[in-house]
C-alpha cells in the first residue's frame, strides 16, 4: 500500500510555489544586445577609432610549390643531413632551450658533462650544424638556433623573428641535400 507524501514541518508552505521567470534578456550566449553594440560603435567612431572584421593576414611561406611550413619540410628531410647523434642531441637541446630570441645560453664544456661525452665531441656536432646552418654561434657561450626550424611555423615569435632577422638568415639559409638512390647510381 503506498504511503502518502508528508510534508517537513520546517517547510512552509509557499515554498513549494513556482517562482515567476525573469524577463528575457537582450543578450544572446552572454552577447551584448545590437543596441547596446551599436551605442559602442557610434562612440569609438566619435573618437576618431577605427575597427576591422578582418583578421591579421599572416604571411605564408613556402618550400618550392608545395603547401607545407618549412619547419615541416625541414624536418621530414632531416635524415638527409646525415647527423651525427651528438649533433642530433645538441639540435634537440637547442630547440627545447632557446629564448624568445632563437639564442641559447651553453657552452661547449657544460654540454659535454650534460651528454657525459669530450668537448671535443660536442664541437664537432656543433660545427656540424653550423655548416647546415641549423645553429651558429652568435658570441662566446651563446649560440642562435636557425628560427625557421626552432619555432612553431606561422607563430608571432617566429614571424617576428624572421623579419627581424632577415638579412642573417639570407646568409644561413638551410638547403636540404639531395640522396642520391642506390638504384639510380
Amino acid at each position: 500500500m503506498a504511503q502518502p507524501l508528508r510534508r517537513s514541518a520546517e517547510a512552509p508552505a509557499e515554498a513549494s510555489r513556482l517562482v515567476p521567470a525573469p524577463p528575457p534578456s537582450d543578450a544572446v550566449n552572454g552577447m551584448e544586445s545590437a543596441r547596446d553594440l551599436l551605442k559602442r560603435f557610434e562612440k569609438l567612431a566619435k573618437r576618431g577609432g577605427t575597427f576591422s572584421t578582418n583578421r591579421e593576414v599572416k604571411p605564408y611561406v613556402f618550400y618550392g610549390t608545395q603547401h607545407l611550413s618549412m619547419a615541416q619540410v625541414i624536418e621530414d628531410n632531416l635524415w638527409k643531413f646525415g647527423f651525427t647523434t651528438m649533433s642530433r642531441n645538441v639540435l634537440d637541446h637547442m630547440k627545447t632551450h632557446h629564448d624568445d630570441q632563437a639564442l641559447v645560453k651553453m657552452t661547449q664544456t657544460s654540454l659535454a658533462r650534460k651528454f657525459g661525452c669530450s668537448q671535443s665531441k660536442v664541437s664537432r656536432a656543433i660545427g656540424q650544424l653550423s655548416r647546415h646552418n641549423f645553429a651558429w654561434k652568435e658570441r662566446r657561450g651563446v649560440y642562435r638556433v636557425h628560427p625557421l626550424y626552432a619555432y612553431r611555423w606561422g607563430s608571432v615569435k617566429q614571424r617576428r623573428l624572421v623579419k627581424s632577422l632577415e638579412k642573417t638568415l639570407l646568409e644561413h639559409e638551410i638547403v636540404i641535400p639531395t640522396v642520391r638512390n642506390e638504384a639510380t647510381r
